[in-house]
């Protein structure tokens, strides 16, 4: 009745042995000891209406998003994205074969998703607009297996990336454009610390609807801001160990091969090219 399975995948190759007793995914041992790697390598394609989904600025791959998914939680079941952007996690879902239900603030970003579903022939998923403190207790009753989320930064959104002009040879010189990020258009926080208190607050509430022994992932970057570098994801962690019945059971480094490199503080400073994003991995319960 115990004995594992060797299992095979659509053109017929071998994904390794899968065992019954498996109470956490459905990967074999060998896909299971690929994803225990705390450095995440693999490189994602920019598919999936990429160009569009970039108008967000912060949207992470959902093929990376659906291998987290396969990591973390069994075909069928369900997860929860309280700020969910432009839907990485609800095509994740749909693209591993689980349900999801996302939580965004910006009607717009609501509306880029459901085009690339509708683009790309994926199933919709459960989209709800408005806070997330105001949603999620009308939640309360449902039963979500993981969450997945990518939370809003603290101030990368508004700190200037840039300042002053720039010119090409044969041009007259022009303002610098603002990012992506500068452009989205987010809730504000008055300090560092009322965004980690936010933050905890709306991942506690989420919590509550979270399975025993189900994981919370969260993507988080580190930031360099005035002259300073910011372990976010160290602090935000100090916050939600905060939440009761979490556990904190790992830090995974996804090192985003696609990162272009920048020319900081050249010749004066050395100032960091963020190329890696971490993935804080806590489970309810021991």
């Amino acid at each position: 009745m115990n004995q594992s399975e060797e299992l095979f995948d659509e053109q017929g190759r071998s994904r390794g042995h899968y065992s019954p007793l498996n109470r956490l995914n459905d990967l074999t041992g060998r896909e299971w000891v690929f994803w225990t790697r705390s450095v995440i390598t693999k490189p994602y394609p920019s598919n999936c209406q990429h160009k569009l989904r970039s108008a967000h600025g912060g949207q992470k791959p959902p093929h990376l998003c659906a291998d987290l998914i396969r990591a973390f939680s069994k075909r069928g079941q369900s997860i929860l994205d309280p700020f969910m952007g432009v839907g990485g996690t609800l095509l994740g879902a749909a693209l591993s074969g689980r349900r999801a239900t996302g939580i965004e603030l910006n009607p717009r970003w609501i509306q880029v998703y459901r085009e690339v579903c509708r683009r790309e022939g994926l199933e919709e998923m459960e989209a709800l607009a408005g806070d997330a403190r105001e949603i999620l207790p009308g939640l309360r009753g449902r039963s979500f297996d993981l969450l997945l989320t990518d939370v809003p930064y603290w101030t990368m959104d508004r700190a200037p990336r840039s300042q002053g002009a720039f010119k090409r040879a044969g041009e007259a010189a022009k303002p610098r454009e603002p990012s992506r990020l500068q452009r989205f258009n987010g809730p504000d926080y008055a300090s560092k610390e009322d965004w980690l208190s936010a933050m905890r607050g709306v991942l506690g509430q989420a919590c509550r609807l979270l399975a025993p022994r189900g994981y919370l992932l969260v993507f988080i970057g580190d930031m360099y801001y005035e002259n300073e570098y910011h372990c976010l994801s160290a602090e935000l962690a100090a916050e939600l160990k905060r939440i009761p019945g979490l556990s904190w059971k790992a830090n995974l480094v996804w090192y985003d091969v696609s990162k272009k490199l920048h020319l900081y503080g050249y010749r004066y400073a050395f100032i960091p090219s963020m190329i890696h994003q971490n993935i804080l991995v806590f489970r309810q319960g021991p």
